[in-house]
């Protein structure tokens, strides 16, 4: 299934949540949002952005396919956190776990939280 079909689907079964880290500081929302834009999406593909200061931006709606992790992303969540998992602050880190507290309770069919070291 390419990216343009799954754009306005509603995901059926959410299994995963697969937290992404972008590597670096210099990611912005807008910078991530373009670059998925850039790359025929029609929207972002992240559901959810965590900027350093621990801000949660929501992105692709929550109920919709994501567009972040070919292989699973009619089957997860994906959050992405800007900047690299050794160097979470401490809101970054707060927001991240209350998120997922959050995302356990809504969506009770979770089996694993996944983590990916690669750029958006």
């Amino acid at each position: 299934m390419n990216y343009d079909s799954k754009n306005l689907k509603t995901r059926l079964d959410t299994r995963f949540v697969m937290v992404h880290f972008t590597g670096d500081n210099l990611s912005t929302y807008e910078s991530i949002k373009q670059s998925h834009l850039d790359k025929g999406e029609h929207e972002i593909g992240f559901h959810f952005i965590i900027t350093e200061q621990g801000k949660t931006l929501m992105g692709r709606h929550v109920s919709k396919i994501g567009s972040h992790y070919p292989e699973l992303d009619e089957i997860s969540i994906g959050v992405c956190i800007i900047g690299n998992r050794n160097e979470m602050s401490d809101e970054q880190s707060l927001a991240l776990t209350l998120l997922l507290e959050y995302l356990k309770t809504d969506y009770p069919t979770l089996e694993v939280v996944k983590y990916l070291y690669k750029n958006h």
